[in-house]
């Protein structure tokens, strides 16, 4: 009777927080999953909307773990906005004048209904159910921004993209390709002697590009001891208990061959920090330096980005980069006709999304973790992957996801871009549905 009695308060505690004016608690109840939780001393992101006190800073940088990173509690959600107070970084500098995005409002955005794990909602009821942990949205139309809403964030705060980063390294990929410094049908040891006997000596390039390297280093994996994608994840966030000379390739050279290259879609981090490597190797530049030269300075950002390394220095471009929301929309929008607002030059040629659009095999998504994610949030619309993207659709939008919940949806055809930042509790709630819906009953009418 006790347990019931606490779930019906809990359930009415988050109803109250999300019913808009004009909708009973009634209403709401048939709406929301109450079957979704998250633990009651989990605090809701807008608590420290305008920032933290001086001892609760203090608190959340001590108390930092790479555990509590992926929890993504109160402890994550303050790391996730402050990368460079619990691990070191390197800078992603801004370069020019300011992009000024001009504003639009379009008030029926709120109003757009989906349905996720928290049940059946609107987009204005979603961003107030403390479960979602939303902290800020933006959607750019044709260059402006019509929708924007900061709940539990500053605007002007760099914030965790998580694996939502990973587009960069598939855009410069493609840039090196184009201009023939890159052969994605070489051997990735072509590049990376260190990996010449290990199971990744023949996997090509492109395999790794597109996540379809045939190694055992899948996501779906991670926790499993001693697998390479934990161990990786370990590294990468600091994780207790490593030992002196953990580095992010010791965890790469570990990885065991399952498949043939290029037959099956098996997403993980590995595969975006070898390519990022990689890319270093043919430079002689690290890649915070190259986002820098041939992305960040030429799309007019507000910031400075952050590039967060891994305690033996290596960079965590596959995940931990932190920028303004603002910035991000930014970047979305360098993929669709309005890049000339943000950018003196074209920064995504011409060739890049054809190319996406080639590589991408449908027939190969489902039967992985990421792929059937997909599938389960957005239906089986016959959706494929490639150059790092988690989801290309028949209708040409991409769609790319950051673990806590971060979004980025570009719809080229719409001149529509859609981002937010998150940090859902142990990375058990996807809403990104939403982001699609908004494409389709607004702007794809």
């Amino acid at each position: 009777m006790k347990s019931r009695l606490t779930s019906f308060l809990l359930l009415s505690t988050i109803l109250f927080a999300v019913v808009p004016p004009g909708i009973s608690l009634a209403d709401a109840a048939s709406r929301s999953n109450e079957k979704y939780t998250i633990p009651a001393n989990v605090n809701p992101v807008w608590k420290w909307k305008e920032g933290y006190s001086d001892k609760e800073t203090i608190y959340f940088r001590r108390a930092y773990t790479g555990e509590a990173a992926q929890e993504a509690g109160d402890v994550g959600s303050y790391a996730a906005r402050n990368l460079s107070e619990v691990l070191p970084a390197a800078i992603i500098h801004r370069n020019g004048p300011v992009a000024t995005l001009k504003s639009a409002p379009d008030p029926e955005i709120a109003r757009v209904v989906a349905t996720t794990d928290l049940g059946t909602m609107t987009l204005g009821e979603m961003m107030k159910d403390p479960r979602s942990r939303m902290k800020a949205i933006a959607v750019v139309h044709k260059g402006k921004l019509v929708f924007e809403e900061y709940i539990g964030l500053r605007q002007w705060e760099n914030h965790l993209w998580a694996s939502a980063a990973k587009s960069i390294v598939g855009l410069l990929a493609h840039q090196m390709a184009e201009e023939g410094r890159l052969d994605l049908s070489a051997p990735v040891s072509t590049y990376l002697p260190e990996l010449k006997e290990t199971a990744w000596s023949a996997v090509p390039v492109g395999a790794v590009l597109h996540h379809r390297s045939g190694l055992d280093i899948g996501e779906g994996s991670l926790g499993k001891p001693e697998h390479p994608i934990t161990l990786f994840y370990a590294i990468m966030t600091g994780g207790a208990a490593l030992p002196k000379d953990a580095s992010l390739m010791a965890a790469v050279q570990k990885a065991a061959k399952v498949a043939e290259p290029g037959q099956a879609f098996e997403y993980s981090s590995i595969n975006t920090y070898v390519l990022g490597i990689t890319l270093e190797r043919i430079t002689g530049k690290p890649v915070h330096d190259l986002i820098t030269e041939r992305i960040w300075s030429k799309a007019g950002m507000e910031g400075d980005a952050l590039l967060v390394l891994s305690p033996s220095g290596e960079p965590s471009i596959h995940g931990l980069f932190g920028s303004r929301l603002r910035d991000m929309a930014r970047f979305g929008m360098l993929f669709t006709p309005s890049w000339s607002v943000v950018a003196r030059k074209q920064v995504v040629s011409k060739t890049y999304l054809p190319k996406v659009y080639a590589a991408s095999k449908p027939e190969i998504m489902a039967g992985n973790n990421m792929g059937d994610r997909m599938i389960k949030d957005f239906g089986d619309v016959g959706m494929g992957e490639s150059y790092q993207w988690d989801a290309v659709f028949p209708d040409g939008d991409i769609y790319k996801s950051g673990r806590t919940g971060q979004c980025l949806y570009i719809s080229p055809e719409t001149d529509t871009v859609v981002v937010w930042f998150s940090s859902t509790y142990q990375s058990t709630l996807w809403v990104h549905a939403y982001a699609r819906e908004i494409v389709k009953k607004i702007f794809r009418k």
